[in-house]
């Protein structure tokens, strides 16, 4: 079991890593997208959001501070999803995609909550 959690810590890891590197690759892309709201998030607070995606990623492969890794996780998946993804905000088909990220994103905070519970 402790082999098979090790897998699945360095997994979800691995997808946060990936996500802040291209986010932060791509840092020029990213600022100059709308919320969902129509404005703009000020820049050092999308920085931020992508460090936490990068660091935390990184310290669940290193199965270092693995619980304040995951929370971090979590708060970084409720807003992102809050301010990108709020389903209730579309209708119809406009609807479909953010429906899919937002239960994407519930996922992977159930598994962030497996992982945290696993460490504890």
């Amino acid at each position: 079991m402790e082999t098979l959690m090790l897998i699945g810590r360095c997994i979800f890891g691995a997808f946060f890593l990936i996500a802040g590197i291209r986010n932060i690759a791509r840092f020029g892309e990213r600022k100059s997208g709308t919320t969902n709201y129509g404005w703009l998030l000020p820049a050092p607070v999308m920085a931020a959001g992508f460090a936490v995606q990068l660091l935390g990623g990184l310290l669940l492969i290193l199965g270092v501070w693995v619980v304040p890794a995951a929370f971090a996780l979590i708060v970084f998946l409720a807003l992102a999803t809050a301010l990108y993804h709020n389903l209730f905000l579309f209708q119809g088909r406009e609807r479909d995609p953010h429906l899919y990220f937002t239960l994407v994103n519930i996922t992977l905070a159930g598994g962030l909550l497996l992982v945290m519970a696993d460490a504890a």
